[in-house]
Formats: C-alpha cells, structure tokens, sequence
C-alpha cells in the first residue's frame, strides 16, 4: 500500500510540474495537493507547491510549504533559500537574510543565497557589505547574471553610475546568451516531436530572459499545438509583439491561430501587418487568400494565393494553398492539376497524396482514390483525415459492388 501511494504520489506530483510549465498555476497546485494527500512528509512536492505560489504571488502560503519542508529538513538549501526569497518580498529583510545565512552556513559555495543576500543587504542601506558578498559570487562565476545585476544596482545607490550601467548591460548580455541556448535546447526538442520537453525549455528560457521572442513565440505555438485556448497562447504572441511590431513569426501564427478558430477579419489583420512592411511574405499572401476565401471573396483569395505562387511556384504549401481554395470551390479538377504540381516536387508529401485521394474521391474516381488514400496512410498510419476519407471511399465501392451484382441478379 505504502509503494502504491508513493507511486501516486509522484505521479501527480509530475502532472503539476507539467502544467507549471504550461503556466497552469492553479491546476499545478491542485495536482500537488493530490500528491501531499497522500504523502503529507514529501518534501519535494512541498517545495514545488511553494515555488509555484511564489509564482502566483501568494507569499504567505508558499512561506508555509517552505516551513513544513524545513520542519522535516531543517538544512534543505533549497527551502532556505526559497524562503528567504519570499520574504523579501514581504520586506521582511532580516528574516530573509536569516535564512541565507542557515543556508551558507551548510554550504558556503551556495551562490543563489550569496546573490539574494547581497541584494538584501543593499535595500537595507548596507551597500558596502553587499558589494563585498557580490563581488565574492563574481569571483567564483563572473558570467553570474542575477550578481551583475545586483552589483549594477549597489554600484547605482552608491552614486557610482557609469560603472553600474556598465555590469547592466554585462548582466543583460549574459541572461539573453543563456536564455538562447535554451530556447536552442527547445528547438531541437520541438523538430523532434518532443513538445511537453520542449516547453520546459522555452518556459526556463523566459524566466531568464522574458523578452527573448524566438522563446515568446515557440511557448505561444507549443501552447497552441496542445490545444489552449487563443486567450492563453496569444499572451505570448502579443508579448514579443509589444518588443518587436514586425515580429513576422508571431503575426503569422496569431493569424492562423485567429483563421482556424473562424476570426477570419482578425486573421487578415494580422497578415496585412507583415504586407505592410514586406509585400513579397509568400505565407502571409497565401494565408490571406485562405482567410478571404472562407469569408467568401473568392476572387481577392485567388488572387494573393496566385501572387504567392508568382513569387515562389515551387513553394509547395503556396501550391497546397491553391488545392485547398480551388477544391473549396468545386474546381476539383484545376485543384487536381495544382495537386499534381506540389507531387513532383516532393512525392512523399502526405497531405498533397491524401488530398488527390480526396480530389479523385469528388470526381467519383474511387479505385484511384483508394489507391492514393493507402499511400498517404503507408507513409502515415495514423493520419485521421485519410482513414476517414479512405473509409468513404471503400463504401462508395462496396455500393457499387452491390449494385453491379443486383442489376446481374436481376437480368437472370
């Protein structure tokens, strides 16, 4: 029973983690109350309850998990630490640099306690002693970020201002250095097909550095991709929108997003934007005439989808683009020829294979229909919209099998 529970245990606790990097504070902290249901001593659920409600801001209750971790382990660094933190933001000062001082006492090469005590020490007043701890974390890590900052700030109160705009801007070239290489880590893990890894990686990136807006914008479409809501995924689009208005990356995937939850207007808005300061964006001109074609304006959507192709003609979702529209308004066969296009440029593309399935299907060609829809699924087993159509197709056979052997029947 004992292992049961404890199995338990960190299962919910893994399942708050998880929407902890997905920002779902409230859920995580639900997930970790499931968990101390069960093991009430865990100290490691405690501290990641406690860090998610200094997130929240709840610094009372996270002082309390931070207590009760402390009351079972009373040198864990990470809770000293963790408390200290949060009672700085309670401007009880002493009380924080209380639980620095426990912490180093255990472990004097505890940095993060060294840095959070020197910028304590320097609110205080006291600026030479937190010069002193600060350039002491320096020695031992001069690319230390959180401690350029803080000598930054004490070298300010200190009236000392060129110097301190000097480590500013040494601390803000190291967050955004360490910031990147994350994201980096997330990328890789994002072409592999590894979201929910990915995203801690994007997620730790932005705590570093919060306007990194290749971070920005790969949280904001890995949040889309695990299906959120516009609200909870364009934060993040809108956030490197507010550092960079021509952030082309985040216009496009707000339009798409805007576009494929039926906001078409919005979606052009978006698209128009990226025109606007370069005309010739192939997938901003494509995905309007996508847009314009669900509003029904059908000659304005085939005119950008063409203008798409003028610039790029063996560009193969601009291709794919122009299947969609024409098969969207029944010209099945000049969608087929377009189909065929994007084919000879990359025969293995599954969605142009499924959709010639689709096109044959519409022309009531259902033995070669077949035959593309059990291609695209040999490349792609699991590809939903093919199984469906493919299923589709195989009845229209079978219907027609049945009729050819009632109208034999019949002539006997």
């Amino acid at each position: 029973m004992i292992l049961k529970n404890s199995k338990n245990a960190w299962y919910f606790l893994n399942q708050g983690l998880t929407a902890v990097y997905y920002n779902e504070f409230k859920k995580a902290i639900s997930k970790f109350n499931k968990a101390i249901s069960l093991e009430p001593e865990n100290i490691v659920v405690q501290l990641h309850k406690g860090t998610t409600l200094y997130k929240m801001e709840d610094f009372q209750n996270a002082i309390v998990c931070f207590n009760k971790v402390l009351s079972i382990d009373p040198k864990n660094l990470d809770a000293l630490y963790n408390k200290g933190i949060t009672l700085e933001k309670i401007e009880k000062y002493e009380e924080a640099i209380s639980c620095f001082k426990k912490s180093l006492e255990i472990d004097s090469q505890y940095l993060e306690s060294q840095t959070s005590m020197g910028q304590v020490l320097s609110k205080l007043g006291r600026n030479k002693e937190a010069l002193k701890i600060t350039d002491q974390v320096l020695s031992k890590n001069p690319n230390n970020s959180a401690a350029l900052y803080n000598k930054s700030l004490i070298l300010g109160r200190l009236k000392k201002n060129s110097e301190g705009i000097l480590f500013l801007k040494k601390g803000i070239e190291e967050d955004s250095r360490q910031s990147n290489i994350l994201f980096e880590k997330g990328q890789k893990l994002t072409k592999k097909g590894k979201h929910e890894k990915a995203i801690k990686f994007y997620t730790k990136a932005l705590e570093i550095d919060n306007k990194n807006i290749k971070a920005l914008v790969a949280k904001g479409w890995t949040l889309d991709f695990a299906g959120f809501s516009n609200k909870d995924i364009f934060v993040f689009y809108d956030k490197a929108l507010e550092i960079d208005p021509k952030c082309t990356d985040a216009l496009i995937n707000k339009g798409l997003a805007l576009d494929r939850t039926g906001l078409y207007k919005k979606a052009i808005e978006c698209f128009d934007k990226i025109l606007e300061y370069e005309s010739n964006n192939v997938r901003a001109l494509y995905s309007k005439g996508i847009a314009l074609s669900s509003l029904k304006r059908f000659g304005a959507a085939r005119f950008y989808c063409e203008c798409a192709l003028e610039i790029e003609p063996r560009n193969i979702l601009a291709l794919c683009s122009m299947v969609w529209f024409l098969e969207h308004s029944k010209k099945y066969r000049e969608s087929l020829a377009y189909c065929e296009k994007a084919l000879k440029i990359n025969p293995n593309y599954v969605y142009a294979i499924s959709y010639k399935g689709k096109l044959l299907l519409s022309l009531k060609k259902y033995e070669e229909s077949l035959e593309w829809y059990n291609k695209a699924l040999t490349l792609e087993p699991d590809n939903q919209t093919a199984i469906y159509h493919k299923n589709k197709v195989q009845a229209e056979l079978d219907k027609m099998k049945k009729e050819s052997i009632f109208k034999k029947l019949t002539k006997l």
